[in-house]
């Protein structure tokens, strides 16, 4: 079978099309454009609040949530710039982990109330909690630095305690391809909670899946410093089929976010190569 072929340049016009300033930003660092200057990057990372998140639908001064912290930086790891950002990524991490619970979880702050969060986002339910959590520390893992271990130990922990091996956990099956690739690195491949939480992810239809989500369990291994994984294989074959004619990547959460999933895909697939 002929390997589908990825129209790079029609992606790359979809999202200085319909991108927002971030994406443009970004895309422009991952092509290498030299008319990108250190104080244009700046200028999009001083979105960071003083407590060193990033703020609620990234309205400038607005309360500091985690979704979008990690929504933020996480194009940044992909990219390979921690060593360029290194202050603004520890300001985020030390955000983060300011909202982890003596019980190991995370969940938003409870003042994101006030601000008709979606339902995912939520704080005080089992599941949210379970989605947040498993977010967080794949993208701490991401970090590659030794000084988030134990936090990330101390989240497994709280995982392990909410896990039933006939179903995985009670939360969206987000919280599976977050959490599953780091109890890999962290656990080992044959502990317990891996092994099974990797059958589980082998049992999903993935054509069943959209783009944003394919492409999110490739960056959720690749955080994990799993991107050779078999799992990723078969996420791959998936994803390179489904570019359409305009040349995006569509979005599970609509149309006004298919250049944040289609910069996504061109992000991974620079990542590994393939582009």
């Amino acid at each position: 079978m002929t390997e589908p072929q990825i129209d790079s340049p029609k992606a790359i016009e979809f999202i200085r099309n319909k991108g927002n300033e971030v994406e443009k930003l970004k895309l422009a660092l991952m092509l290498g454009e030299k008319s990108v200057t250190e104080e244009m990057v700046k200028e999009q990372l001083n979105l960071q609040n003083s407590d060193g998140g990033m703020p609620f639908r990234m309205r400038e001064d607005s309360l500091s949530t985690i979704g979008p912290t990690i929504t933020f930086f996480k194009d940044f790891l992909i990219l390979d710039m921690k060593d360029e950002i290194e202050d603004y990524l520890t300001k985020a991490a030390n955000f983060l982990l300011m909202n982890q619970s003596e019980e190991g979880y995370f969940e938003e702050p409870q003042s994101i109330k006030n601000f008709e969060p979606s339902l995912w986002e939520t704080p005080g339910t089992d599941p949210n909690r379970i989605y947040c959590t498993a977010i967080v520390i794949n993208f701490l893992l991401g970090l590659g630095d030794e000084t988030y271990r134990n936090f990330i130990i101390k989240s497994l922990d709280y995982l392990s305690r909410n896990w039933r091996d006939d179903a995985g956990f009670k939360s969206y099956p987000h919280a599976l391809w977050n959490a599953i690739p780091t109890f890999i690195t962290i656990k080992g491949e044959n502990d317990c909670i891996s092994r099974r939480g990797l059958e589980l992810l082998q049992t999903f239809n993935l054509e069943n899946y959209p783009s944003s989500s394919i492409v999110w369990m490739v960056e959720s291994f690749i955080n994990a410093g799993l991107e050779n994984h078999q799992f990723v294989t078969r996420l791959l074959d998936v994803l390179l089929r489904r570019q359409t004619s305009d040349g995006k990547w569509e979005s599970e959460d609509g149309e006004e976010y298919d250049s944040t999933t289609t910069l996504t895909v061109l992000l991974v697939l620079k990542k590994l190569k393939y582009i």
